[in-house]
């Protein structure tokens, strides 16, 4: 399975010809138990430990890889997980991993075992790894196949070592949904005039006609997301109506409860090649270990016509453009974000799905009075990476700039709060693509 995954990742670099970002991080082995602390676990996607990259959970169906960016898959189909991820260390460390189940909120477990959803002891030793070769930064490469689980939900997997649950490496989310519900959906221009050039508007109907619900009003919750992408997550409150005797629900109003920034389509980089200055690359040093990457100097949009130009809504894809029969040869690189923008914007932070969207100190961009410019330096592998720049608190999206006429995918998710069971399951979900949907 995993050479068909080499084989199909590596034509996508090659068609989408662009470039990549993440910090420095230590080569070094694990450190003892005894001389530091555990982290606490966090239900989100989250490396632990700086040497842990490029993690991904990559969705399979009928054994053909589907996705890399959207681990949803449905209840007791012929779909299936694999989860992959890097170590930047020379030696080969015993993981295993485990599944927990949780609430709709990613807030907490669910109040369930684990031989509840698992046919098997929740304790697995990831079996799978090779190390890489011809890279200046070493690395080994694990993989591992998700288990089926027995129902629906909001699922975390945990990565842990040395056969103890509390030295965490990594956590990363799915979800499994049953497929129970109907759902139809439309993208319009926001219904808030001065909104109306910057915003899209989503609204939805959700039919419940192969499941019986106690009370759809109460008990119904959806969420609706932008570009996979929980940070651009919206929790919809009750409907707007219930009709055909409470088995239409009616999603649709006139406040921006459901409006979304339209954001703008994607800035990108290529870096799966040091034989010259692909995409977004100004310079690379190949005598520097790892090798140094510096892109070019990103500028604001806000004050910019639109463009229109194709993406993957923020995602990357890894490879060698030169090498391209396995992601073992695929160096990582020292890569080095600029970007020339006011400093009365505020905390600006470079956000991805190569960096899980986290608005943290590693993604923060640093000013520099000397140049002028704001800065982010991050350790990346080898691919095509998409981003953009984001600023807290600010719907305006100051430097990017929103247009209702960007090209986004949305999903929604509807979960049931069953108030007779102990887990909140998944009962419908579909995704769409804005112009599409218009």
């Amino acid at each position: 399975m995993k050479h068909n995954i080499y084989i199909l990742i590596s034509f996508l670099v090659i068609i989408l010809t662009t470039n990549s970002c993440v910090p420095v991080q230590s080569t070094g082995g694990s450190t003892s138990s005894s001389a530091r602390s555990y982290p606490e676990l966090e239900f989100e996607n989250r490396s632990y430990q700086d040497r842990i990259n490029t993690v991904q959970l990559v969705q399979f169906r009928n054994n053909q890889m589907n996705s890399t960016n959207n681990p949803i898959i449905e209840l007791d189909a012929n779909e299936q997980l694999l989860l992959t991820f890097d170590d930047i260390n020379t030696q080969q460390q015993q993981y295993f991993a485990k599944i927990i189940h949780c609430n709709k909120d990613w807030t907490a477990k669910s109040n369930i075992q684990s031989m509840d959803y698992l046919e098997e002891y929740n304790q697995f030793l990831i079996k799978e790894f090779e190390f890489s070769f011809d890279t200046k930064m070493g690395y080994v490469h694990y993989e591992w196949n998700v288990p089926k689980v027995n129902i629906s939900g909001n699922y975390l997997v945990v990565v842990y070592q040395n056969n103890n649950e509390e030295d965490i490496i990594l956590s990363e989310r799915f979800m499994v949904q049953e497929n129970n519900v109907g759902i139809s959906y439309k993208v319009s221009a926001s219904s808030i005039v001065s909104k109306r050039r910057t915003h899209q508007e989503i609204e939805f109907e959700v039919f419940l006609n192969n499941i019986n619900v106690l009370n759809a009003v109460t008990d119904i919750h959806p969420v609706v997301r932008q570009n996979n992408n929980w940070l651009y997550a919206k929790k919809i409150s009750d409907p707007f109506k219930i009709t055909d005797g409470n088995k239409r629900l009616v999603y649709k109003f006139f406040d921006g409860e459901l409006n979304f920034a339209g954001g703008n389509e994607f800035r990108f980089f290529n870096i799966s090649t040091i034989n010259f200055k692909s995409n977004g690359v100004a310079n690379i040093n190949k005598e520097t270990t790892p090798v140094s990457v510096e892109l070019l100097i990103d500028k604001t949009r806000s004050t910019q016509s639109y463009r229109e130009w194709e993406d993957r809504n923020g995602g990357f894809v890894i490879g060698n453009s030169e090498r391209q029969n396995t992601p073992l040869v695929a160096d990582y690189f020292l890569t080095n974000f600029n970007l020339e923008a006011p400093q009365e914007y505020g905390d600006i932070y470079v956000v991805g799905e190569f960096n899980n969207w986290h608005l943290d100190n590693s993604n923060k961009m640093i000013y520099d009075p000397t140049t002028g410019m704001y800065s982010n330096r991050k350790l990346l592998k080898q691919g095509y990476y998409e981003y953009n720049y984001y600023v807290e608190n600010r719907d305006d999206n100051p430097i990017e700039g929103n247009y209702f006429n960007t090209e986004n995918s949305y999903d929604i998710l509807i979960y049931y709060k069953n108030p007779q069971l102990r887990y909140d399951r998944l009962i419908g979900y579909t995704k769409f693509n804005s112009r599409a949907a218009q």
